[in-house]
């Protein structure tokens, strides 16, 4: 008997890790076939999904897309996106959570004139303070055509367009008018050649939070655009 109960003591550890190594593989698979495909491609038709956008020739990789569909046009929804970065009205977002991050965001809800300065490309668009990260929490400008698209590339990837080659990512913003009256806003985050590491460093800790302060952003601008008609 007492031997027995040996052999459970030492199996009991072993059970126990059997059984969390069971639950994770449950938990990412659904994580992987079910909950994540709901969240890359968050409120985007199949037709915005497999429409080609004019940034997509920046990156040669995967891309998914994002989107909210607004009652207003083009014109309407332009003001506020001419006027995010962390310098400006910030991205409308979760700013709590987005200062975990050590972003010191502010965000605006409101058009300010002082921030509609046009923007061109080549822009800064800060992400974050200056002060941190080494002063280097911000993005370029790699597009820009007002009502149309807005394109953001990392310093390095604008250089490497610039010489002819490919963006190892980008971060855009679409209008893709459908009616009079009616606009899709559509994210479209795109992947290129990032490496194996940063693949799974984005897979586990990036693609969660952004798809939670992304959702916020478009639902809070639709909000703002349809409220100030």
């Amino acid at each position: 008997m007492r031997q027995q109960k040996k052999i459970q003591n030492r199996l009991a550890p072993l059970q126990k890790l059997l059984i969390f190594i069971y639950v994770m593989v449950i938990l990412l698979f659904f994580h992987h076939y079910i909950f994540r495909p709901i969240i890359l491609d968050w409120g985007a038709t199949t037709e915005l999904r497999e429409h080609i956008f004019s940034g997509d020739e920046f990156t040669a990789g995967s891309s998914h897309t994002r989107a909210v569909l607004i009652n207003a046009s083009p014109e309407e929804i332009w003001p506020w996106l001419n006027q995010i970065g962390q310098d400006r009205a910030g991205f409308y977002s979760y700013q709590w959570l987005e200062n975990v991050f050590r972003a010191e965001m502010k965000n605006i809800y409101i058009i300010n004139p002082e921030f509609q300065m046009p923007r061109q490309y080549g822009d800064t668009i800060w992400l974050a303070t200056k002060d941190h990260y080494n002063g280097g929490g911000y993005q370029v400008l790699a597009e820009i055509i007002p009502f149309k698209s807005f394109v953001m590339v990392g310093g390095s990837d604008f250089q490497r367009i610039r010489n002819g080659g490919k963006a190892r990512g980008s971060w855009a913003f679409y209008l893709h008018s459908v009616a009079p009256n009616q606009t899709w806003l559509v994210v479209r985050s795109s992947e290129g050649d990032i490496g194996f590491a940063n693949r799974v460093l984005r897979y586990f800790f990036f693609e969660v939070p952004h798809f939670i302060m992304e959702r916020k952003m478009l639902l809070t601008i639709r909000k703002l655009v349809e409220q100030s008609e």
